[in-house]
């Protein structure tokens, strides 16, 4: 029989590290769409380190802002599942843990784009009001301006021209949801690297098989669904290097609920092919919704789950994960939820 494991590992401002394996629950929420994964740790008891209380108390040896890791798994396997930093305890019992990933630290502070220094010295030069001034900036050339003086490590997968931008007193945070609705881009933390990119296409993929007969907890309650009942329209909106859109292109049902994608830099014959593959994508004869499973292996979102059946066989499919919830408990054990994408096999 499987036995569940935990281990959390939490470092203070001082260096002060801790680790632990008994708690109350975990809950973590992942997804490239969310910008922001969480973790909910439910502690049953207070705890008590060398005489010091480690969350409550006048003087805790943790508080906010201290960094967190979770592993999770079965003896004698665990898989660290969580890297963030704590935003919140709860003052009472059992004393209650909410945690952020690396984004936490994109909230912290604020920036200017362009700063004072840049547009001082375009003024100069061309001697025109600041409102005017073509200032234009490449992906990375944001990014470094936003991160590196904080020492974040971040990863991009297309440098592009973002044209003219601008950010007045924008926390990093709010500047990549910003990326995301203006020019499709996502953004997301793998442990303490920033990916930007894409949808998934700036994170690695893994596959793994999952047998409803054997380890799909929920088989007898996932969704089936033939594509002549799905009714979506897509809306595909291109990103123009002088920071301008295309006109939307619409495609698929005129009655379906509508999804907008953005692209980069695509005419309208391209803007129209990428339309009908994101409904060839996502209009299809398969299964839909949430997958519940163990906790291993363990998936991410942009992985890949192969659904096969030995009843079932013609229903056999493999679909892209969009989002991943991790469930552990002293009662629930070690299990994982993950939401089905698109069917890509």
């Amino acid at each position: 029989m499987l036995q569940a494991q935990c281990e959390i590992s939490i470092t203070n401002d001082l260096g002060k590290k801790i680790t632990f394996d008994f708690v109350h629950s975990i809950e973590i929420d992942s997804s490239y769409e969310n910008l922001t994964d969480t973790c909910k740790i439910v502690i049953p008891r207070k705890l008590v380190f060398e005489g010091l209380d480690l969350f409550t108390g006048d003087n805790p040896i943790f508080k906010r802002g201290d960094k967190i890791e979770v592993s999770l798994g079965y003896v004698p396997n665990i898989t660290k599942v969580f890297i963030g930093y704590i935003k919140t305890v709860g003052s009472n019992v059992p004393t209650v843990l909410e945690c952020e990933d690396g984004m936490y630290q994109l909230k912290q502070y604020t920036v200017n784009y362009p700063s004072k220094k840049a547009l001082d010295d375009v003024i100069s030069k061309l001697k025109v009001h600041p409102a005017t001034i073509p200032l234009k900036v490449k992906l990375d050339e944001l990014l470094d301006f936003c991160l590196t003086p904080k020492g974040i490590e971040y990863e991009i997968v297309d440098n592009i021209d973002l044209g003219s931008f601008r950010a007045i007193n924008a926390t990093p945070a709010m500047i990549l949801d910003k990326l995301k609705s203006e020019y499709g881009l996502y953004s997301y933390f793998k442990g303490d690297v920033l990916k930007v990119g894409f949808a998934n296409d700036a994170s690695v993929t893994s596959e793994a098989s999952f047998k409803m007969e054997e380890v799909i907890i929920n088989s007898d309650t996932l969704e089936w669904q033939r594509d002549e009942d799905v009714r979506i329209k897509c809306v595909a909106i291109s990103m123009f290097p002088d920071n301008t859109k295309s006109e939307p292109i619409e495609f698929g049902d005129p009655d379906g609920n509508q999804i907008t994608i953005h692209k980069y830099n695509m005419d309208a014959k391209s803007l129209e092919f990428a339309a009908k593959e994101w409904i060839k994508e996502n209009k299809y004869t398969g299964y839909r919704g949430e997958v519940e499973t163990f906790g291993e292996p363990v998936m991410n979102h942009g992985d890949r789950a192969k659904i096969t059946s030995d009843k079932l066989p013609e229903r056999d499919g493999i679909y892209l994960i969009k989002k991943v919830k991790r469930i552990y408990g002293v009662n629930e054990g070690n299990h994982q939820i993950f939401t089905l994408g698109a069917k890509v096999g």
